[in-house]
């Protein structure tokens, strides 16, 4: 234990399904994660409290302290460089592109009885883990205001490469854009039915074992907020309760790579046959791998040298931030009295997919189970539950009495 905060309390979540007649009747969902944690930064001056703020988090860290950052520059009236930003939106896309590289290569090939590409995946974290220091010098980037940038633009064009190089051949089977099957339909069903690549292997697998549709329901994308109404329900006395279990007036939202692809041509059409099943949400995730791709390349041209900025941090006020990491839309809410801070929450996008009356419960609630199926209805229902991509990890009971 470090600084009051325990390292990797990061809580669970529990899902209990109740199988009666071939159908799912009941979802029991838990979760013991613990919103509260970033209580841990209240008390502190905020220089402090944004070094302890990626200890508190064992996922999506980048995403985390950015958004921190960011709500804390609002708070103290700092804004940033434009160069400063576009190394975060870097920095953000590469974590996000490691976490869904660690779920579509290693851990849902594994779910349908494909093998992972485990060589590809070790190839693609290495030069990942590595492109902080490529734009920031220092150790510890996570500065008000920023810090020391220099970014090693022959390496990190480079990188990105061969990180492109690398994810088309996972998908194609070929480096090149040429016929690229995440695009339309046609050319997606093409590819499905003939390609042997990985990507291809699992979707099929997915299609092969009747799965295509099975966990979708009737919840719709998360919409744009607004900003002043969310930051009065985070500031509010139950804050911390709407953050556990968030809701736009009374109606629950999906976030994540289906919300942020809901419109691209190809998802719109498998959703229009097979809703926002199995199918569409791994197909999905694939899409963001060539949009995390196009988004670096983007915040890349924009990155120039710029030597950070000493801040004055003994400002008053709040702020809040947005941040679209791997999972879904965060938002971190700060108050700041004369450079400490007052209070602090953080509205994590497992919060929306994971609420009890979320896309986990509308997906499964009514859904038919075969008497002999293959997957059993036990895994089916994990596999709905790991491409909702919680940030802890879950158990599963399953009730077929």
């Amino acid at each position: 234990m470090t600084d009051g905060v325990a390292s990797g309390v990061e809580g669970g979540l529990n899902i209990q399904v109740v199988v009666q007649g071939g159908v799912i009747t009941a979802v029991d969902v838990y979760s013991s994660r613990p919103v509260k944690l970033c209580a841990a930064l209240v008390g502190r001056d905020v220089g402090a409290a944004m070094a302890l703020l990626p200890r508190l988090f064992g996922v999506c860290r980048i995403a985390q302290t950015i958004a921190g950052l960011a709500a804390v520059e609002a708070a103290l009236g700092v804004v940033p460089a434009s160069p400063q930003l576009a190394a975060r939106r870097f920095l953000v896309a590469a974590e996000s592109l490691e976490q869904t590289a660690w779920r579509l290569l290693l851990d849902w090939p594994r779910c349908v009885g494909v093998s992972p590409a485990l060589d590809t995946l070790k190839r693609l974290r290495q030069l990942l883990s590595v492109l902080p220091r490529k734009l920031f010098p220092d150790l510890v980037w996570n500065h008000i205001g920023g810090a020391r940038l220099a970014p090693a633009r022959a390496d990190l064009a480079a990188m990105l490469d061969q990180l492109q190089h690398e994810i088309h051949q996972v998908v194609c089977g070929d480096a090149t854009r040429n016929d690229w099957p995440l695009t339309d339909r046609r050319n997606f069903e093409c590819w499905l039915r003939h390609a042997s690549t990985p990507a291809a292997l699992t979707l099929r697998c997915l299609c092969e074992q009747g799965l295509a549709d099975f966990g979708g329901g009737s919840v719709e994308p998360l919409p744009a907020f607004n900003l002043a109404v969310l930051e009065r329900r985070m500031a509010a006395a139950d804050g911390y309760a709407f953050c556990a279990r968030p809701d736009l007036d009374g109606a629950v939202h999906e976030t994540g790579a289906l919300a942020r692809w809901w419109r691209h041509p190809l998802i719109a059409d498998l959703r229009a046959d097979h809703g926002n099943g199995l199918l569409t949400r791994w197909a999905a995730r694939w899409v963001e791998m060539d949009g995390l791709l196009a988004e670096l390349h983007a915040q890349f041209a924009l990155l120039e040298a710029h030597p950070g900025a000493s801040m004055e941090q003994n400002g008053t006020g709040t702020g809040l931030d947005l941040v679209e990491s791997a999972r879904g839309c965060l938002c971190h809410r700060v108050a700041v009295v004369a450079g400490r801070v007052s209070d602090y929450k953080i509205l994590a996008p497992t919060e929306w997919n994971f609420h009890p009356e979320g896309p986990l419960t509308r997906g499964l609630l009514g859904a038919r189970v075969a008497e002999a199926a293959d997957p059993p209805i036990r895994r089916a229902v994990a596999l709905l539950a790991t491409a909702l991509d919680p940030c802890v990890g879950f158990e599963l009971v399953v009730d077929e009495s």
